[in-house]
């Protein structure tokens, strides 16, 4: 008998059951990030302060079998903001796939977003990732929209040749070794510094502004945006400050990605500028950020291709856009939930 609840373990756990889940599954054909505990608090648990209601789990004679994990959040639909949740995590165990643990997951975490009034959920599924596809192709809850793809910028190309499990992309790393440009490592760092919590005001004036573009995305309030920012050396973000304002920041968080080995990647969630910054101080506040992704370890760095990106500016500073990224999914609880016709989406790479 397999009992659906609130998920009652902590972040290491979490952290195990899901990368096990997926390792297994899709270990031998794709690279796949690991999920660190680290990574999971900061977004899932806040050392055991955040919200549970939408952490779902599946237990079989009390052994955690199935999850399906959503962090609450609002959502930019349309001219307008809703509540509802960013999910991602969605595993079962191999051992007890084929009796419907997956779909009585999504309507547990359907039935709490109609409890709670909450309008959808936001999710991205892995290009690649054909179970998770045919899953949530199957439900008549699931819309699936275009692919995302990715913006890369690799700093160690050997490292990504080794790492990689393909051979086509072994010889394209190795390829394009002589072309790869490394010139961020001169970038000048004055006026550029840490994010301090007395900045959020400015930060939070211009990620609003990047987000004009948006009719489909994952929506910041202030509150949002400080644990975004700054939350136990997690994520790491930078600003550039000129007489005495913010005019920039660059916000990011490093995973460790398995393959061949493993190695250390760099994920942009944020870019966000002052319309009157010259593209030139944009590019030296990105190109410190990436000096700062080396200093991290990072043998690449990447980030979703989207509305809010600016094309040139990734183009001047040696990032190439990459094919595949993710598949945006929107779990609709119910069927009065009116997408847009011509979605300009904006979310996180999970």
């Amino acid at each position: 008998m397999v009992e659906i609840r609130t998920f009652d373990g902590d972040a290491e756990e979490a952290s195990r059951f899901v990368n096990g889940v997926w390792q297994a599954t899709y270990g031998q054909e794709l690279s796949l990030a690991t999920w660190d505990a680290r990574f999971l608090d900061w977004l899932l648990f806040r050392q055991g302060q955040a919200d549970r209601g939408y952490l779902v789990a599946a237990y079989a004679g009390g052994t955690l079998v199935g999850t399906l994990f959503a962090e609450p959040a609002r959502i930019r639909l349309g001219h307008r903001e809703v509540d509802g949740s960013y999910a991602s995590w969605n595993s079962v165990a191999p051992g007890h796939r084929g009796q419907g643990i997956g779909h009585k997951l999504a309507e547990e975490l359907f039935r709490r977003h109609r409890e709670r009034g909450a309008h959808l959920t936001l999710s991205c599924v892995a290009s690649g990732t054909a179970l998770a596809q045919r899953f949530w192709g199957r439900s008549s809850n699931a819309r699936l929209l275009n692919d995302l793809g990715l913006w890369m910028h690799v700093f160690d190309p050997k490292a990504l040749a080794r790492w990689s499990l393909h051979a086509s992309e072994r010889a394209l790393f190795t390829l394009a070794r002589p072309l790869l440009r490394q010139g961020f490592h001169h970038a000048s760092t004055e006026g550029i510094r840490p994010y301090r919590p007395a900045d959020l005001p400015a930060c939070m004036a211009l990620v609003q502004r990047m987000m004009a573009p948006v009719n489909l995305g994952y929506a910041y309030t202030p509150g949002r945006l400080a644990h975004q920012l700054q939350y136990r050396n997690v994520p790491r973000t930078f600003v550039l400050e000129r007489g005495g304002e913010v005019r920039g920041l660059v916000n990011y968080y490093t995973l460790r990605m398995k393959a061949r080995g493993e190695l250390t990647a760099a994920v942009v969630d944020l870019l966000a500028f002052d319309e009157h910054l010259p593209t030139a101080e944009r590019q030296r506040l990105l190109q410190v950020a990436m000096q700062d992704m080396v200093h991290q370890g990072a043998s690449c760095a990447a980030l979703l291709r989207g509305p809010c990106i600016p094309a040139h500016l990734m183009w001047r500073s040696g990032w190439l856009p990459w094919p595949g990224g993710a598949k945006v999914t929107c779990l609709l609880p119910t069927a009065d939930v009116e997408l847009p016709t011509s979605p300009r989406v904006f979310t996180h790479l999970r």
